[in-house]
């Protein structure tokens, strides 16, 4: 295995006050790929990756072999793409929840649920879909519950339509297009079925900036989901109330739906973001 260092100096030695760290060349070539990957906007052909990583393909194969191993990169069957694997999505989630800023929407979190009296949610987009990071229940025996980790359906939960609504469509189109069929042939109720009613949708969210909705699928929960945007105006998580349908004011233009979109914006602010909430 090469060593991309020298020997550090002699103590002694002149220089030798800011020694040179020991590092494993093999580990930071494969830092470049999943670097590359993190950056892309979805999975990449080895021609496109190992130029982006400044390497040969033949080098970037093998060392994709390896972190396709421990998990940190896959490659689609069909398309032979590569993109980040299981664990780098598991890391991303954990080093997500260290975060400073996460540890603020935690107490947003909490402050919001002693507010309304229901359990309330952040979101992410992940490898799945929109996935729950943290959940804060309310405290009373009908508080409705979902385990962190939980991947929302993109049609038919208001956390799904936000990201419908305010992600990036490269990352969105195709899962769509698979939930839309999925709706068609198994007769869900309160979903929508055509890519025109879900446009529809999506810009009724853009205007009033959160999505709302009651028993979609026929759940019997309601929901509330409001956008929150990192300093560039980009989308990073859903702020979300839930609960029964009987409970949650999921309507349209609610009061819900007011106070959740004004604790996301006021999120948004702590993150650096000064647009209009909405867009």
């Amino acid at each position: 295995m090469v060593d991309r260092s020298t020997e550090p100096l002699p103590e002694n030695a002149p220089g030798a006050d800011k020694p040179t760290q020991l590092g494993i060349q093999s580990v930071e070539v494969a830092g470049d790929l999943i670097h590359a990957l993190i950056q892309a906007d979805g999975p990449l052909k080895l021609a496109d990756l190992a130029q982006r990583a400044g390497m040969p393909s033949a080098k970037a194969h093998r060392y994709l072999v390896s972190l396709m191993r421990v998990g940190l990169a896959r490659q689609d069957a069909a398309t032979s793409r590569y993109d980040l694997g299981p664990v780098a999505f598991q890391l991303g989630l954990k080093g997500f929840s260290r975060f400073e800023p996460l540890q603020v929407a935690e107490a947003t979190l909490h402050t919001l649920v002693d507010q309304v009296g229901e359990t309330a949610a952040l979101a992410v987009w992940g490898e799945k879909g929109p996935t729950m990071i943290k959940v804060v229940e309310a405290r009373h025996d009908l508080a409705s519950t979902m385990a962190p980790s939980h991947h929302c359906p993109l049609t038919y939960s208001a956390t799904g339509l936000l990201f419908c609504a305010y992600e990036d469509p490269v990352r969105t189109a195709t899962a769509i297009e698979r939930e839309l069929d999925q709706n068609r042939r198994s007769g869900r109720l309160n979903v929508p079925k055509e890519r025109a009613s879900l446009a529809g949708m999506m810009r009724e969210i853009k205007e009033r900036g959160y999505s709302c909705l009651s028993d979609g699928g026929g759940d019997g929960f309601g929901a509330v989901s409001a956008p929150v945007f990192d300093i560039t105006g980009k989308l990073i998580m859903a702020l979300t109330v839930f609960g029964r349908s009987t409970r949650v004011d999921a309507k349209p233009n609610g009061a819900l739906g007011k106070l959740v979109a004004d604790t996301a914006a006021e999120l948004s602010a702590s993150l650096g973001y000064h647009g209009a909430h909405g867009r």
